[in-house]
Formats: structure tokens, sequence, C-alpha cells
């Protein structure tokens, strides 16, 4: 008796494989009519399956040696848990400080001393610019200020005498007052022609090269202050409520592999009306600096929602029918055999391949985890709370 399913079922894979090579020469060339083709095949899967269950059973009372293979399966009982799903946010590293070297009187460019990417300090010297004009004043006013310094001397020394008109004398120490204050004034225009680093940090980029004409406040060079980074994400204005001045959120740097933990320091006080957008400051920590530079692209991971006491299953688990409907697979007994059930579920939100239920499981549930795919509805299974490795439980 033992041999009679043998052939029964050599039959019925012979007559299966000359019914798929007709179906395949007849296969409809529309996706509706193809997804139509494949319900009608798997409810014809699914009326073969339960009579051939049926017949093993027949078969089984009648030869007690013969037993139909269950599938062997692994399951876990489904039980609430802890939930949090987060938002992630593009965002960009900043500079914290930036500041340019910038001329404060005109000249041309005789000698740059960085390149963009150098280290620079505050006060060390950036450009020289050419006062070839301040000079050659310099040099009138001074012969200027000797002549009268000599004529107020000698007024001094004929006051002094009460010879003369107290005028003369007047008129001529104001002169050479006025023009050693001029002389002044044209000292510290000369001494103008350096220009400094007003921070220290790296530069950026040198705008105006030697031999080019600087004028006042024109940036020759923007310098990065690189001890002090900052994480800048516009985030969307639905995380308004979510996001807080001193929360801890996620800093992802997909370039370096890197992420770590870092404070919001600051939230925007305007939306966006472009983007619907508000602006979020995260300081980076002083152990990253180093590994940092300005303009990497980063994600902020913002908290979104939490909630305990929830339903909670890989998305792995879940299968998809050709209409949308999402299921899994749980084990039930009936009739005093472990049976796979086919249960429709409802999912909500999803963080990190993990997926809410909403309606179609409760806790308790025994979902079935590995060997899920290929099952059909009220199959019979062998229960293993092991992994299975090669068709066999794990040990």
């Amino acid at each position: 008796m033992k041999r009679l399913p043998i052939l029964g079922f050599a039959l019925l894979l012979i007559m299966a494989s000359c019914g798929r090579a007709e179906e395949e020469e007849q296969l409809p060339a529309g996706l509706a009519e193809k997804q139509e083709l494949l319900r009608e095949k798997r409810a014809e899967l699914r009326k073969l399956t339960q009579e051939i269950e049926a017949l093993e059973d027949t078969i089984a009372v009648l030869d007690p040696s013969f037993a139909p293979n269950a599938t062997l399966v692994t399951y876990e009982t489904l039980n609430p848990q802890s939930f949090e799903n987060y938002t992630n946010v593009q965002a960009t590293v900043r500079a914290n400080e930036t500041a340019m070297a910038s001329a404060e009187i005109p000249g041309r460019i005789i000698r740059l001393t960085v390149d963009d990417g150098d280290l620079v300090r505050k006060g060390q010297l950036i450009a020289v610019l050419n006062v070839e004009d301040i000079e050659t004043q310099r040099e009138e006013v001074e012969k200027a200020t000797e002549l009268a310094k000599t004529v107020f001397e000698r007024q001094e020394r004929l006051w002094n005498q009460q010879i003369g008109s107290e005028i003369q004398y007047l008129q001529a120490k104001n002169n050479y007052e006025r023009l050693q204050k001029q002389l002044a004034a044209i000292d510290v225009q000369s001494n103008k022609r350096n220009v400094y680093a007003p921070i220290s940090g790296t530069v950026e980029r040198v705008m105006l090269r030697a031999g080019e004409n600087a004028m006042p406040g024109a940036p020759i060079a923007s310098i990065l202050s690189t001890n002090d980074l900052k994480v800048i994400a516009d985030a969307p204005e639905e995380l308004l409520a979510k996001v807080e001045r001193g929360q801890q959120v996620k800093v992802i740097v997909p370039a370096l592999d890197l992420d770590f933990e870092a404070r919001v320091v600051r939230i925007g006080r305007t939306v966006d009306p472009a983007n619907r957008t508000f602006e979020v400051e995260v300081d980076v920590p002083g152990r990253y600096l180093a590994q940092l530079k300005t303009n990497l692209l980063a994600e902020i991971e913002v908290l979104d929602f939490a909630a305990e006491d929830l339903l909670v299953v890989s998305q792995d688990l879940i299968q998809q029918e050709v209409d949308g409907r999402r299921y899994v697979f749980i084990a039930n007994e009936k009739g005093g055999k472990t049976m796979a059930s086919k249960v429709f579920i409802k999912t909500g939100a999803t963080y990190n391949n993990m997926a809410v239920i909403t309606e179609g499981l409760t806790a308790g549930d025994r979902i079935i985890t590995t060997g899920a795919r290929g099952l059909v509805d009220e199959q019979l299974i062998t229960l293993s709370q092991n992994p299975i490795t090669n068709g066999q439980p794990g040990k």
C-alpha cells in the first residue's frame, strides 16, 4: 500500500508538468489577466492540497505505518513590546564660526602667504598690499612737517623775546601740530598694508591672488574655525513639536561610516515658506572634530513615535497577495494536528525593518519565522523554536 501514494504522486507530477507546458503556451499577456490566473492557480493549489491531505489521512488509517510528512518550521510567540519610530532628516556639517580676512585699504596684493586648506592661527599674516602712494604721500608730508617745525621753533624764540605777534606764533604752532597728526594718520594707513587672520582655523578658499587689486572690505580669504563644528538639518514642520533644545539625537555620517549621539543646541525660530522646514542645530562632540570636515553630508535621526504594549513583527515575515493584502502564517492546533494558518493583517508605523501590527494578530499567537515561504493555508507543520539549518533543527 505504500507504493500507491508514490505512484499517485508521480502521476500528479507528470500531469502537472504537461499542464504547465500547455499553460506556458497559453499564458495571458496582460498584467490583470496574469494576476487573475495566479489567483485561480493558488485556489486550485489549496484545493489540491486539501485533497492530498484527506487522501493521506485515509491511507494512514488503512496503513498505520504510513504518516504524511509535515513541514518543519520555527516560530516565536508574539508578545506586546515597546516600539520607537525614527525619522531621518538630511543635514550638513558646518563650521560654527566663519570669518573673512579682508583689506582695510585699497591696494594691489604683492604677497600672499596662505593657500586653500592651510591651517592658520589668529593674528597670522595673510597678505601684504602695495602702498606706494601712501609712502609717497608720507614723504611729502614729512618734508612739510620738517619745514613747519623749523618755522614754529623760530617763531617760538621770537615770541619768547617778545618779538612778533601772538597770532604768528599760534599759526606756526598749529601748522606744525596739524602736520604731525597728518603724518601719524598716514602711518596708521601704511600699517594697514598687512592683512591678518581674524580667527584660528582652516583657509576654506582664497578669493584673491598675488597681483590682484584688493578693495576695502572685499574678502581675500575665508577662514573656517575647525575647533567648533555643528550639524545643521532642515527638518519638516511635522517634527516641530517632537524636537526640543537639549534633546539627544543620533547623527549619521555615511561617507565616514560614523554615527554618534549629540545634543540639539538650537531650533530655528521660523519655518521656511518655500519648503516648510525649520533649522535644527546639533553640537558635535569634541572627540569627533578631527574626523569631520565642513560640508560633509549627514543625517539626523529624530524620534517620531514611541509607544508601549504594541505587537511588532519583522517585515521579513510579512507576505503579500496579488491584490496587495498582507499576511503572515501562525501555528494553530486543529483536530489534534498542528497546521499553518494564513492570517491577513494590517500594519502601522515601521522602523528598522520592524512593523507594528494594528489588525489581525493577538498576543500569544505563534508566528512562523523560518519556513513560512511556500506554506499554504492549513498545511501540516512540525514546530521547533530553534533555527533551521539545511532543513534540520539547529542545536
